[in-house]
């Protein structure tokens, strides 16, 4: 149905029905031989309108738009067919339940769970569809579940609750006891994540343990904060896995190992796929054990924080299962030449998808070797490293515009980027996916470049933005207001993600993009753009580093 000015009324009369009397499966079409407007609506939509006073409205907002005597006409799913046996060009084929299921299938996968749980009400052939488990991946407990202990039974007493995948335990504003637990018993999870936000006090150890093996995916954090609880749980988790567990993949977090023996350990983690120690307190005789039993082809994350002089990990140990690592983080200084050992190590193997280098002094390493192992890996973050050498970063910069290189995302800041050329920067930049450069020194031919090349086309994904933690807005960019606008129009268009403010003020100060350049950016979009989404963080609650705090304002 056209929104001109002649359907106008007509717009807003259907619009009503479809938001105010939840009638979604309501559709208009004018047929070209009969020049006819008709109405399609499944059969509870039909009875709706019938009750509805906008059917009268409707009806004779047709009669006076139309030139023949009937001018409304209803389908439902029982007469559909009989109208297509009378008249095929009149009304195709297109009752929703005879669409193939794979098809609905399809196009299911693209809504969340809040729309699956509609589509579930629809029909008998829709409900089948969206009742897959697979569509349902990812859907956890509402958030007022965690609110009210009423709220948490009603949910559990409707079968929406079988189709929860992701548990995450913490931030409830009720206690829990077994009686709660025997109710996640019952789920088929696949993803459960703990934290010490949550009073597990009077839990078992049994039970819980036994909940957590029952999925394939398990974190534990901030285990630190309560470890008589945290620790008896890890030595009834381990002991479960040694007897069959469905854990594929585990990541611990600030969590002490030490009281765990390394043949449980071993035992225990001999069937993961995935391990992730970020800043575990771990044995090097757990650490000999662990990496003993596991699959050669396992992904290994391991982070490290040595910046407060407490030695969690036994960073000599690394050397012997560095090249079968692959993500490292590492926040503070290595040991006297453990650095280069690491280089050299990676130079000749690497696995690495992953390399974070936090407060790191890369001076020592020779410019070439430093370049071949930052382009191996697939993400490097170089945030707050210590005076890297121009030479070096030259260097990194040439590799990542040879067509060997691998990287794909990069983070850097505070850094001083300006000695490198132009036209290298903006060559290597528009090679990369994601590119964030924090607070490093650019100069103005620098960003320029980069836009200009950028205009023409771009691998670059997003620009300022590796994570919502981490991000520059565009408008908040150095120099960003003396590009052409046609240019930054084009350039930015060439991007699938851009943060923009929108003119709002924030702790970082007024925004730097003109009006010029922002008219130019939208005409841009209503004419051509991969841009697929635009956000901004939130001007009600700008705070950083809350990732919660932006919003989209562009799909």
């Amino acid at each position: 149905m056209n929104n001109n000015s002649s359907y106008g009324g007509l717009h807003v009369e259907a619009r009503i029905l479809v938001e105010e009397h939840q009638t979604p499966l309501l559709c208009f079409y004018l047929d070209k031989e009969s020049n006819e407007m008709k109405l399609i609506a499944d059969s509870e939509s039909q009875r709706k309108v019938k009750e509805s006073e906008q059917f009268e409205k409707l009806e004779f907002m047709l009669k006076c738009t139309l030139n023949e005597k009937k001018k409304l006409t209803f389908y439902d799913d029982c007469t559909l067919d009989q109208c297509n046996q009378q008249d095929p060009i009149l009304l195709p084929l297109v009752c929703y339940d005879r669409l193939p299921t794979e098809i609905l299938k399809a196009v299911f996968e693209f809504l969340g769970p809040e729309d699956l749980k509609t589509l579930l009400l629809v029909s008998k052939t829709w409900k089948s569809v969206a009742d897959n488990p697979l569509l349902w991946t990812g859907f956890g407990l509402p958030r007022k579940c965690r609110n009210s202990k009423e709220l948490f039974q009603e949910f559990f007493e409707g079968s929406l609750s079988l189709k929860l995948q992701y548990l995450e335990l913490g931030q409830f504003d009720f206690k829990f006891d077994d009686h709660y637990f025997e109710r996640f018993m019952a789920l088929s999870l696949s993803c459960i994540k703990i934290t010490t936000d949550i009073d597990l006090s009077n839990v078992s150890n049994e039970l819980l343990a036994t909940l957590v093996n029952n999925c394939k995916v398990c974190s534990i954090s901030d285990a630190f904060l309560v470890p008589k609880k945290f620790g008896a749980l890890l030595k009834v988790l381990f002991k479960k896995m040694c007897m069959g567990t469905k854990i594929k993949s585990l990541k611990l977090e600030q969590t002490e190992l030490t009281s765990i023996p390394p043949d449980v350990l071993s035992e225990a983690c001999k069937n993961l796929t995935s391990i992730s120690f970020d800043y575990v307190e771990i044995s090097s005789d757990q650490i000999k054990a662990i990496f003993k039993s596991l699959k050669m082809d396992a992904n290994v994350l391991i982070k490290i924080d040595e910046s407060d002089g407490i030695n969690t990990f036994d960073i000599e140990r690394l050397d012997s299962i560095f090249d079968r690592l692959t993500g490292f983080s590492f926040y503070g200084e290595p040991l006297d030449g453990q650095l280069r050992r690491w280089m050299d190590i990676l130079d000749n193997s690497c696995k690495l998808k992953n390399l974070e280098l936090l407060e790191v002094d890369v001076r020592q390493i020779p410019p070439q070797l430093l370049a071949r192992v930052m382009t191996k890996v697939e993400r490097l973050n170089l945030s707050f490293s210590e005076g890297a050498s121009p030479q070096q970063l030259k260097e990194v910069f040439k590799r990542i515009v040879k067509s060997d290189s691998k990287v794909k995302h990069i983070e850097l800041d505070s850094m001083n980027l300006r000695l490198i050329s132009p036209e290298l920067f903006a060559e290597a930049v528009n090679k990369l996916e994601s590119f964030y450069y924090g607070s490093c020194k650019v100069s103005e031919s620098q960003v320029l470049e980069m836009f200009r090349i950028m205009s023409l086309g771009t691998n670059l994904k997003n620009l300022g933005f590796c994570n919502p933690d981490l991000a520059n807005s565009l408008d908040r960019m150095e120099y960003i207001e003396l590009v052409d606008p046609e240019t930054l129009a084009k350039a930015v268009n060439n991007m699938e993600s851009l943060h923009l403010d929108l003119g709002a003020f924030t702790d970082y100060g007024p925004p730097s993009l003109t009006l010029a350049q922002l008219v130019a950016i939208m005409k841009q979009l209503n004419s051509k753009t991969s841009l697929k989404k635009i956000w901004r963080w939130s001007s009600s609650n700008y705070r950083w580093p809350y990732s919660e705090d932006y919003e989209i304002v562009y799909i």
